[in-house]
């Protein structure tokens, strides 16, 4: 299955010099004779080109893949040839990002580049009038509706390529929607985003729109060695688990679940999940399996596969986003009021992950519980309240697409880790005004997705490259 939060974003370095072709002296050059000779402009060119590709192989991002590097030339006609913008291609096709490192002038060359192949074009300083030239060309890009970069240093590089890398992500993600009736708009969350298409649209995010009773029919079908790897995961869960209040016998159904989970998505060439739990529930196809969706959400998302409860799309699209940006687990839930005067709220939901300080770093502690009275429905329990004082990002999608709900706070307490049920909270004090909070969430709708750290930066940088708006409360 191919991952989106696997992909990289391809970088393109392109390196236009300027050849004068004869020496010398006027409006826009001074100097000896002899270093303002083709010659002495090429061999320029060259030693900065080199230079230019050298620093930035130093300073790239592992979420950046460099393509071959490229060398234009062009004269004082201050036109591009065409056998020189030839040099881009293929290449230029599969970049995410073409980087302009000129010293001298590049700004005839960058935009004549995103004019003719409509890639975003970004201007990396490689000398003191780099800040001059970037701004140049990105003002003349925007002013026209094209993307264009001007890098500050190259720790802006690096922080840029990471979303850019993010909006590639989303690209290539594919929603499984686990779908009951005709209605997008699930009955446990009607603020859900029903405009599918228009995501489509916006984001280029696809979407496999499936009979949810082919999950079920899945795992009826799992051949003998899924039945051996759902036994290996379960002792596994079992044997790193703090505690554990369930039968192995009992875990295992959910377990099964996941991988048919997992056997779906690959089916339908998908890497995103969602799946309405009260639908399902009153069909009371779940209670003869013994099988409750919780632990195929937390086991996904720990995977870097974004997973959402009740088919709530806007969920979907939150975690995928803090899932990209954070390379972390998100946690997702309900929201109820704990302390107005302290601005607590709660996000309330058994789906928490064991990798939710970083998909690469250790699980973390937790306990093994029951959903249900009856003993069945596996539920990962952590106690949020391990983490006091941590600082937290909340996001949400409405129910359009368009726009995101963000807000940053820290961890306050939790609740619910020994209780049955959909139980689980985590309590959030918010950074601002939660009655603010309350108000703009009303254009938003009820669950939010959590990731640890402060990401609102990146995610308002986000909307500028992806074209959402940024609501901060």
């Amino acid at each position: 299955m191919l991952k989106p939060i696997d992909v990289k974003a391809n970088i393109l370095p392109v390196f236009p010099q300027l050849v004068h072709t004869e020496p010398y002296e006027g409006p826009c050059r001074v100097g000896e004779m002899g270093t303002l000779t083709p010659e002495a402009d090429r061999q320029r060119g060259q030693e900065q080109f080199g230079a230019f590709v050298s620093t930035l192989k130093e300073h790239l991002p592992s979420a950046a893949r460099l393509l071959e590097p490229v060398y234009l030339e062009w004269h004082d006609d201050f036109v591009l040839p065409k056998s020189e913008l030839a040099k881009l291609i293929p290449a230029v096709y599969d970049a995410d990002l073409v980087l302009i490192g000129a010293a001298g002038l590049p700004q005839y060359p960058a935009i004549t580049i995103a004019h003719e192949f409509g890639k975003p074009v970004g201007m990396m300083p490689t000398g003191p009038g780099g800040w001059m030239t970037g701004v140049d060309i990105a003002a003349y890009l925007r002013s026209r509706g094209m993307e264009g970069y001007a890098f500050f240093d190259y720790a802006d590089l690096s922080r840029y390529i990471s979303l850019l890398q993010v909006r590639k992500a989303f690209r290539q993600t594919r929603f499984f929607i686990a779908g009951e009736g005709n209605s997008l708009v699930p009955s446990g969350v009607v603020s859900s985003l029903w405009d599918v298409e228009g995501l489509k649209q916006r984001y280029g995010i696809d979407y496999a729109l499936v009979p949810a009773d082919e999950l079920t029919r899945q795992m009826d079908a799992l051949i003998e060695e899924d039945r051996a790897e759902a036994r290996r995961i379960t002792t596994r869960l079992i044997e790193n688990a703090e505690a554990v209040h369930m039968s192995e016998e009992d875990i295992l159904p959910s377990v099964e679940f996941y991988l048919a989970a997992r056997k779906a998505l690959e089916k339908h060439e998908a890497n995103a999940f969602v799946i309405p739990c009260f639908e399902i529930c009153a069909k009371q196809v779940m209670q003869k399996r013994r099988v409750t969706f919780c632990l195929t959400h937390t086991l996904l998302k720990d995977a870097g596969i974004p997973s959402a409860c009740e088919a709530d799309v806007n969920a979907l699209m939150a975690i995928s986003l803090l899932t990209y940006v954070a390379r972390k687990s998100v946690y997702m839930g309900n929201t109820y009021l704990v302390d107005r005067d302290r601005n607590i709220l709660a996000v309330h939901h058994d789906v928490p992950g064991l990798k939710m300080k970083g998909l690469d770093a250790p699980d973390l502690p937790y306990q093994i519980r029951s959903f249900t009275v009856g003993g069945w429905g596996v539920t990962v329990r952590y106690d949020f309240s391990r983490d006091l004082g941590e600082t937290v990002t909340l996001a949400r999608f409405n129910p359009v697409g368009t726009k995101v709900l963000v807000a940053r706070g820290e961890i306050a307490g939790s609740g619910g880790v020994d209780e049955v049920g959909c139980s689980l909270s985590v309590h959030i004090k918010l950074a601002n005004d939660i009655r603010d909070f309350f108000y703009k969430q009303r254009d938003f709708g009820h669950h939010l997705a959590m990731v640890y750290g402060d990401y609102i930066e990146d995610i308002k940088m986000l909307g500028e490259i992806m074209g959402f708006e940024v609501i901060e409360a």
